[in-house]
Order: structure tokens, then C-alpha cells, then sequence
């Protein structure tokens, strides 16, 4: 209805122009210099509408070639785009895979038009690292880092990581120091740390990162405390390989805390450590029974019988006392055995030994047992039990 009363509009103007027209046409002249023009005035006026019409025109065309060109570019740039990302993902793909010349190849090529061609230069550096190009590797790594300064931790972690994977720790532990002095809370660059100090072997470095381990969130307190009694344990066997003497592993004994003495775990390698020095016998007795009145340690129990100290028969009746509240223990057993040899009880120890191997066959308990055979004059069942327990032994490297 709308465009039916326009049409009728434009037919009554039309007919109503044109009547006017046909009553009056009137002219329009023209002059410049000798040269002189005379039209009728409708001429002009519908000249001048054309010329319009066709101005408006050309603009529409050239704004249309020009949205064409900008959408020509558009796409060429989206084109160059894609097949970057296509080259990106592609390398990615390959790197995932394994295939690390490929992947290599893959990831350069996509560098050019990449928005984050930080990517590419890592991802290019594992690719390299992979294949042993170690220098090429920290070629990529290097420009990666004039390309985005800015993103210092993350090459950085790259590069720790694949230092680590190469074996080269010092270099890791240049690379994770710097990285700690830009990010002390980070938590990878902490795990990567506890990882390269654990592999060096630096225990008394591991002590003083538990706490920060411990307030990054990354450990428990169960973790801590199982953790921090391996690593004094690892102090203790350092001191022990120096042949320093008894003096130094005293020395790193009394340097662990009170609560990390505690541990049935770290009493039984002083302990051990200590077993060869007569000298430190009775310092061990007690410091055992002192251990084993707050913690049942079967291991510390069985340290107990390997202690030589100057009054066995004491030892022994100690070491019987425990049966009460330990009773049918094949460790505990051993151990009073052993006690029963050197206070040269000979009956029984040879029950304590035969019980034992009742509730628990052990090659070490076979051994004793064959030791004291021997000292019986039974050859033939020594031998026995020495082979028992040398069988038991070759069954459990199967």
C-alpha cells in the first residue's frame, strides 16, 4: 500500500511537471566569451538530475572497488594467518608425537606470520634438544628471549628443563637460581629446584628450600616430616663415606632437630653408622631404647641385637622385656638370639633362632642359626641352614 501512494505521488508530480512544462517551457542561456547556448529550461533542469544520478553512481563503484580491495587484503591476511597456524599446529603435532625434525621444520615455518611466535621458538628449542642439537637449541632459546623479554620465567623454565633432561645441572641450577631471584614463589621453578638439588645431592640446600616448599603448598607436613628424616639420613651416610670418624657423624647428629632425632627412621642410620664403633656402644643402647619406648621400630629392634656392648647379659634382659608387649615377633626374636650367643647362652639362643624362622623365614636368621651350629659341633645342620638361607636369597633376586 505504502509503495502504491508513493508511485502515485511521483505519476500526479510527473503529469503536473509536465503540464507546466507544455505551457510554459521557458529557456536557459548559455554564454562564455563568443560562444553562446540556448536550451529549454527542462533540458537543464533533467541534465542536471542525470549528471547527479551518474555522480552518485561512479561513487557508489569506487567505494565498492575500494571495500573490495580492503576485503581483498583482509583475506590475504587471513590467508597467511592460517597457514601459519596450520604450520604451527602442525609442528606441535609432530612435537607431541615425536617426530622432532619434522616438528622442527614445521614450527620455524610458522614463525613468520605468528601473533605468538614465542611458542614456536620453544617449542622448536625441545625439538632441537631432542635431536641433540644443543646448540641450536639455545640458539632458539636466545631469541626467543630478544623476541619477549618480558617472558623471562617461562624460557627460563624451558631451558632448566631441558638442562636438567640433559644431564648439565649446573647449568640448571645457574638458570633456576636466576629464576628465583625474579620469582621466589614460584612453584614450578621450586619443584625444579627440589628435583636438581635432590639429583646434586646438596641435602643442606634441600633443608633450607622445605620451608619455602612448604609455603608454596606444594608438600604437606607428613611429606616434611618423612622428607626432612631422608635427608639427614643422606647427611649422615655423606659424613660416614668422608672416614672422618665418629666425631663427624656425632657432629651432624647433633645438628638434626629434636623432633627429626625422633624418627625411628634416622635413629636406626646413626645407628648403623655408628655399629662400628665400639666406642659409641653404650651411647646407642640407650639412645634405642629411648627410641623404641615412643616408636615400635622392628628395624631399630633388630640394631639392638647387632650392638656389642660390655654387659650382653644386661642387654638381653632388656631386650626379653620387650616381649610382653611384642610378643610372637620373628625380628624381636633374632635379635634376643643374637643377645643369647654373646652372653654365651647357647640353649637359648638356639630356641629364640628356631622360633623365629617359625613365624618368619629370613636368610639373615638362617645365618645365625648356622653360625651357632657350628659353634655346637653340628656341622651338618649348619650347612643346611647356611644353604636354606642362601636359597631364600637367590629366590628373592628372581
Amino acid at each position: 500500500m505504502r509503495s502504491f501512494i508513493i508511485f502515485l505521488f511521483i505519476f500526479i508530480v510527473s503529469v503536473f511537471v509536465g503540464f507546466k512544462i507544455a505551457q510554459d517551457p521557458g529557456f536557459a542561456l548559455f554564454s562564455y566569451q563568443n560562444w553562446t547556448v540556448e536550451m529549454p529550461l527542462w533540458f537543464v533542469l533533467l541534465s542536471i538530475v542525470v549528471l547527479f544520478f551518474i555522480g552518485y553512481l561512479i561513487l557508489r563503484l569506487v567505494d565498492s572497488i575500494d571495500f573490495s580491495l580492503y576485503r581483498w587484503h583482509n583475506w590475504l591476511r587471513w590467508r597467511r594467518k592460517y597457514k601459519s597456524y596450520s604450520k604451527t599446529n602442525r609442528g606441535l603435532i609432530e612435537l607431541i608425537e615425536g617426530h622432532w625434525q619434522t616438528a622442527e621444520h614445521y614450527l620455524l615455518e610458522g614463525i613468520r606470520q605468528s601473533d605468538a611466535p614465542l611458542i614456536n621458538y620453544l617449542a622448536a628449542a625441545k625439538a632441537a634438544h631432542e635431536q641433540g642439537a644443543y646448540d641450536k637449541r639455545d640458539s632458539f632459546l636466545r631469541k626467543a628471549h630478544d623476541l619477549a623479554p618480558q617472558a623471562d620465567i617461562a624460557i627460563g623454565l624451558t631451558q632448566a628443563q631441558l638442562q636438567l633432561s640433559q644431564g648439565q645441572l649446573e647449568q640448571a641450577l645457574a638458570t633456576l637460581g636466576h629464576l628465583r631471584t625474579v620469582a621466589p614463589k614460584h612453584k614450578f621453578v621450586l619443584k625444579l629446584l627440589e628435583r636438581l638439588y635432590i639429583r646434586l645431592g646438596d641435602w643442606q640446600a634441600l633443608l633450607k628450600l622445605l620451608p619455602s616448599l612448604r609455603k608454596a603448598k606444594l608438600v604437606d607436613d607428613e611429606y616434611i616430616r618423612s622428607f626432612e628424616a631422608k635427608i639427614y639420613c643422606e647427611l649422615l651416610i655423606a659424613a660416614d663415606h668422608k672416614n672422618e670418624g665418629i666425631q663427624a657423624l656425632q657432629m651432624v647428629w647433633n645438628t638434626i632437630p629434636k623432633k627429626v632425632q625422633a624418627e625411628p627412621a634416622v635413629v636406626a642410620c646413626y645407628v648403623k653408622y655408628l655399629l662400628s664403633h665400639p666406642a659409641a656402644a653404650e651411647e646407642l643402647e640407650l639412645l634405642i631404647r629411648k627410641s623404641l619406648r615412643k616408636t615400635w621400630s622392628k628395624d631399630l629392634v633388630r640394631l639392638y641385637g647387632l650392638l656389642v656392648t660390655s654387659d650382653p647379659v644386661k642387654q638381653l634382659a632388656r631386650a626379653e622385656g620387650w616381649q610382653k608387649d611384642h610378643p610372637n615377633q620373628a625380628v624381636l626374636l633374632l635379635t634376643l638370639g643374637r643377645l643369647c650367643v654373646r652372653a654365651q647362652l647357647w640353649g637359648k639362643a638356639r630356641t629364640y633362632f628356631e622360633n623365629s624362622l617359625k613365624l618368619e623365614v629370613d636368610p639373615e636368621t638362617y645365618v645365625e642359626y648356622g653360625r651357632l651350629l657350628e659353634l655346637l659341633g653340628e656341622q651338618t645342620a649348619a650347612v643346611e641352614s647356611y644353604r636354606d638361607g642362601l636359597l631364600l636369597t637367590a629366590a628373592s633376586y628372581r
